[in-house]
């Protein structure tokens, strides 16, 4: 048992992203703890404890030769803290409870001595004598936690920094890629309309308007404060599940989930507005311009980024503030569609 806890942490602390970190502690614990399901959760935001997101969810069965089956959920959710996450939060200590014929249990997640959210085990024992290596394990992920996110974050503004890009892009079209085959092998006609024909991921570049004379005027700590002011109009606007990064300088990249193409633009209009009606102080009005480009199943990177920046380019060209769209530009014949999305399947 010693051996097997040793190779599970040497395991965990192998991971290089915070996604398969979580991933990481959820099987970790499933081969370790007799339990059913395992549920990862965070705060939406540090200061909001009453919603948190399942961002890990492990159903764990036994199959006809009595070997354990997992099931991993992917989809994002929602969960309100009842009574007992309370409990555990403000207490800063486990919790357990019975619900529906299961013993479950509450462990919080601190990273940085600060509770970030909650770990869910539930089983069909009880899990005292477990609870001392299910509180190791988390303290281990919370630690790692913090070291991972520092070096995934850009360090002024707190986004996803331009090296975890890749990562995370590949991530979102697998997920992307599930969903249509499911949605391909659906005998409802509805579903397989609903990813195909009304919703699809984004890939957006912003770039900040004349940042140059901002710098030149104003001085680089000025600078350096509008970054910081746009970086949190883009946490307050955009949804949690939408992926923010800063590119470097004066760049950023957004990554939206799967939307229909009319409210993407309303979505990305809407924060351009923001922005250009935000007074910044000692700067005054700021504003910036907006390309994006849809991003299909077997698109490659590069690619993506080429295409949303081949739209941001047009409207920088054409008046700043503004937003253009990659597909709608060349379905007009602004531009030309000189680059093809290839069918090999690099992910």
């Amino acid at each position: 048992m010693d051996n097997e806890i040793l190779q599970s942490i040497v395991e965990m602390t192998r991971q290089r992203d915070l996604d398969s970190l979580e991933y990481s502690l959820a099987a970790t614990l499933a081969e370790l703890v007799p339990a059913q399901r395992i549920s990862i959760n965070k705060f939406l935001k540090d200061d909001d404890h009453d919603q948190l997101e399942e961002v890990v969810h492990l159903s764990i069965d036994m199959d006809a030769k009595n070997e354990p089956s997992y099931k991993w959920n992917h989809e994002p959710k929602i969960i309100m803290a009842d009574e007992y996450i309370t409990q555990c939060i403000e207490g800063l200590k486990p919790v357990s409870y019975k619900n529906k014929g299961f013993i479950c249990l509450l462990m919080p997640i601190l990273s940085n001595s600060k509770v970030i959210g909650v770990l869910s085990i539930e089983s069909k024992q009880k899990l005292c004598e477990f609870e001392i290596l299910i509180d190791g394990f988390t303290r281990i992920y919370g630690n790692y936690l913090f070291i991972l996110n520092e070096s995934e974050r850009d360090k002024l503004t707190g986004l996803f920094n331009r090296r975890t890009f890749d990562n995370k892009l590949k991530r979102l079209l697998k997920m992307q890629r599930k969903k249509q085959e499911e949605y391909t092998v659906s005998e409802k006609i509805d579903e397989k309309r609903k990813l195909e024909n009304s919703s699809c991921a984004w890939l957006v570049m912003l770039d900040i308007d004349h940042f140059k004379a901002v710098n030149d005027t104003f001085g680089h700590l000025y600078g350096d404060e509008v970054i910081l002011l746009i970086s949190q109009r883009m946490k307050e606007c955009f949804r949690n599940s939408d992926l923010l990064f800063r590119f470097g300088g004066e760049e950023f990249v957004v990554v939206l989930e799967p939307v229909p193409a009319e409210q993407a633009y309303t979505i990305l209009n809407n924060f351009r507005k923001t922005i250009s009606n935000h007074s910044f102080p000692q700067v005054g009005t700021v504003t910036i311009s907006i390309g994006y480009a849809m991003i299909k199943e077997r698109d490659y990177p590069p690619t993506i980024l080429d295409l949303a920046d081949k739209a941001l380019y047009y409207a920088k060209e054409h008046g700043r503030n503004c937003v253009y769209n990659y597909e709608s530009l060349v379905a007009d014949g602004d531009i030309h569609d000189q680059q093809k999305s290839g069918a090999i399947d690099l992910f």
